[in-house]
């Protein structure tokens, strides 16, 4: 026998537990990224911004085009680099949330059916998360 194609068999409602573990799981991963994203964004507005301004600008004397190549308004590169990770996993958990939240009606309307599950179903319901 191969082992692509072992089946296991469990109920519905042994994979509704296991679906509400992802759904809690995916939960407190998306409201501790939420809490990172707002308290980045904070920091953001409080000291994120960086402005750089041109010499020219220093000295007396210059001319009307210096104006318009004064300055320029940046966020630094590591708070940027951080809120883009903030909102990639907020994408993250919150596609696996609506999908485990769907499993979890499935499994509520047929606990008592006997599903079998192959190796990739059950690291799907049971298998750590990444």
């Amino acid at each position: 026998m191969q082992r692509d194609d072992w089946k296991f068999h469990y109920t519905g409602k042994q994979l509704l537990e296991a679906a509400k573990a992802k759904v809690s799981h995916h939960q407190g991963k998306y409201t501790w990224w939420l809490a990172t994203k707002d308290s980045l964004l904070n920091t953001i507005r409080s000291e994120g911004l960086e402005v750089s301004e041109a010499q020219a600008l220093q000295h007396p004397g210059h001319k009307a085009r210096d104006w318009n190549q004064g300055a320029r308004v940046m966020v630094r590169n590591d708070l940027q680099t951080q809120l883009d990770e903030c909102l990639r996993k907020l994408a993250f958990h919150t596609g696996e949330l609506d999908s485990f939240q769907g499993w979890v009606q499935v499994f509520e309307a047929n606990q008592g059916s006997e599903l079998p599950l192959d190796h990739e179903d059950w690291m799907f319901f049971f298998g750590r998360d990444q």
